[in-house]
């Protein structure tokens, strides 16, 4: 067979931004990529990442992260915070984006647009959704595609 059908032995790697626990960066590891980057401000996520990613740099605060001491990544990953845009709150306190909580994808935004990744996946909660009518949803897809 042709070099065509080889797949590429290249290590593919990742970024973890509000990595909590591990949940994507498990997920990736079992696929074949491995991590080059993690980033999560709660101190207990941060003992478990460093239980079982010992090695890998750990960036504690993203609105703190100079660009230029991110490793390069194929992928970057992340769950940016819920708690604002989440219908746990109830539909008329959810502040959306403009909280101080889920307003943190601007600043992962600002990242991105910065270092350009190949790839980013991020997840979110379903009242996404359905925060101020859609509006928020519809501002995470353009300022993405952009």
């Amino acid at each position: 067979m042709g070099d065509s059908n080889k797949v590429s032995k290249r290590k593919r790697t990742f970024n973890s931004f509000f990595a909590g626990i591990g949940g994507f960066d498990l997920a990736l590891d079992r696929e074949g990529f491995t991590a080059a980057a993690q980033c999560e401000i709660d101190t207990f996520c941060q003992g478990v990442l460093g239980a079982h990613w010992p090695d890998v740099a750990l960036f504690k605060d993203k609105t703190r992260i100079d660009p230029s001491d991110l490793p390069e990544a194929d992928v970057w990953c992340g769950g940016f915070p819920c708690q604002d845009v989440s219908v746990a709150r109830g539909s008329n306190k959810r502040a959306g984006l403009a909280g101080k909580n889920s307003g943190l994808f601007f600043s992962f935004l600002e990242l991105a647009r910065s270092e350009r990744p190949e790839t980013i996946l991020l997840e979110n909660v379903v009242g996404l959704l359905s925060s101020h009518n859609g509006q928020d949803f519809r501002v995470v897809i353009e300022e993405l595609t952009s």
